[in-house]
């Protein structure tokens, strides 16, 4: 028996030796790397964004620009919750976001214009109205441009029951599946205008934002929604591209510097709508 309790007394010994052991020999979970950005802090980490250099500056005379765009920050860390209906996105950054509706207009030099100026956009498209130019989709989406639902015929949806409201949402959804091979996540209904019935339908074809704008730009400038007659950080800028007939062959780059020149001024620049919703 004295035996016996020897060897646990001393099995118990090696244990705790080796508890106290374990963490000196490398046991441990290895500490996940600290992202820099997030050692320097928010405030720090857009001080090292870079800065407009001579191809930035040359870029921003070439397409007409007042001052080139300062580059927008990536977004950190967890991205906030959304309400399902937004027109502006909470960030934290001096940011907005310019999108598009219908489709990508007829102006063959406004790809150049968003290869040249690294510029963030995001088309809302109406199948009636993009497919004839889903060939200079792919040439934007190759720019990174985002790919969303805009409805299949453009109707206010608000006049259509359930089952037509679906078809319009879902039809799109199906229709840019099959052409560009993902589903949109992000829907505008025509004229800003919904109802419950279409955020139940969007809902169901697989929408997670409806997504409409605080500000618009007319042949007037900038019409806001709500609140100040300004460009707030996280506000959604929309428009159309011209199409044919209405300046489509130069207007889309002239329009997008007006935009951008209005964004500039404010003290804004452009970002990635898909890195934040």
């Amino acid at each position: 028996m004295k035996r016996a309790h020897r060897l646990r007394a001393a099995l118990a010994g090696l244990l705790a030796a080796g508890a106290l052991l374990g963490p000196l020999a490398g046991c441990t979970e290895p500490t996940a790397p600290v992202d820099p950005f997030e050692r320097l802090g928010r405030k720090a980490a857009q001080k090292v964004a870079p800065r407009a250099g001579p191809d930035t500056r040359a870029a921003a005379r070439r397409w007409g620009l007042a001052a080139p765009l300062t580059p927008a920050p990536r977004p950190t860390g967890a991205r906030p919750a959304l309400p399902f209906v937004v027109d502006r996105v909470p960030v934290r950054s001096d940011v907005v976001f310019l999108t598009f509706d219908g489709g990508p207009g007829t102006d063959p030099a406004l790809p150049r214009m968003v290869r040249d100026l690294k510029l963030p956009i995001a088309l809302f498209l109406t199948g009636s109205v993009a497919a004839p130019g889903y060939d200079r989709v792919d040439a934007l989406r190759a720019l990174g441009a985002g790919v969303h639902n805009h409805t299949l015929h453009h109707p206010d949806l608000r006049t259509l029951g359930h089952p037509a409201q679906r078809a319009e949402i879902c039809g799109q959804q199906d229709r840019l599946a099959a052409r560009f091979g993902t589903r949109p996540h992000l829907f505008r209904p025509p004229y800003g205008a919904y109802d419950a019935t279409t955020l139940r339908a969007a809902r169901e074809c697989g929408v997670t934002a409806v997504v409409l704008a605080r500000a618009t730009m007319t042949a007037d400038g900038l019409r806001y929604a709500e609140g100040p007659h300004r460009l707030r950080p996280g506000d959604i800028v929309r428009a159309h591209l011209p199409g044919p007939g209405a300046g489509g062959d130069a207007g889309a780059t002239r329009l997008t510097a007006r935009i951008l020149d209005e964004i500039e001024a404010q003290g804004l620049t452009v970002g990635r709508l898909e890195d934040y919703l």
